[in-house]
């Protein structure tokens, strides 16, 4: 019972569910028989569905799970969960609707003969309950795991964005270095250059003074 009542308050504060089963006769594949039922919010049939098999090996052991798909039901027959049969197998059916953003899990736990319930079977039908409400942890962890799954690949793509970024910044501030060096180069190559144009202007003068000396001499030869 500790166990229960362990698993209620983590299934209410990790997955924020109003933890209430309701009992009662429902329609299923072989007649209208007396069910366990529990809402489940942020679950869907999808989910449920696929965790529903596995579920059942991890809490008990033997029985075949197989689909009723006109019905939209599971059935697993000799499936043994000692807490509710006993030494004897059971079958269970379950089927899953969606229910806005919730999902609705309604389980039917043949004993043989009889299906289980309040009113005759007791503390199985309290071991039913927890049954379906560990079934509903179950849900509320392989999503909240799924959610993990998808919050570290976010991460990883955000640590991986981060790391493009600051080799960009290393790429940039080495191009700003470049850059600086190059325009060292230039300032100095801008330097030079002024001291070679003064330098060839003046020879250009000293040039212009030897090539009018040569005019000169050209014009008195002529004469």
């Amino acid at each position: 019972m500790k166990l229960f009542y362990t698993l209620l308050i983590l299934l209410i504060a990790s997955f924020q569910i109003n933890a209430q089963i309701e009992e009662g006769s429902r329609s299923m594949s072989i007649g209208s028989n007396n069910s366990l039922s529990l809402d489940i919010p942020g679950a869907d049939v999808k989910l449920a569905k696929k965790v529903w098999p596995k579920y059942l090996k991890k809490v008990g052991k033997g029985g075949k799970t197989k689909n009723i798909k006109k019905l939209n039901e599971t059935f697993t027959d000799d499936y043994e969960y000692y807490a509710i049969g006993g030494s004897n197998t059971i079958d269970v059916y379950a089927k899953f609707t969606d229910i806005g953003e919730n999902v609705n899990a309604t389980i039917w736990f043949d004993l043989g003969g009889a299906f289980l319930n309040s009113e005759d079977h007791g503390d199985k039908y309290n071991e039913g309950e927890k049954f379906l409400m560990k079934f509903a942890l179950e849900l509320a962890i392989t999503k909240t795991e799924a959610e993990l799954k998808e919050e570290e690949k976010e991460q990883k793509n955000l640590e991986k964005k981060l790391s493009g970024l600051k080799k960009d910044r290393e790429r940039y501030l080495k191009a700003i270095e470049d850059a600086k060096q190059k325009i060292a180069l230039n300032e100095a190559n801008i330097e030079q250059n002024i001291k070679d144009q003064a330098f060839t202007s003046e020879e250009i003068e000293n040039q212009k003074g030897t090539v009018q000396k040569v005019k000169d001499r050209l014009e008195e030869l002529k004469y």
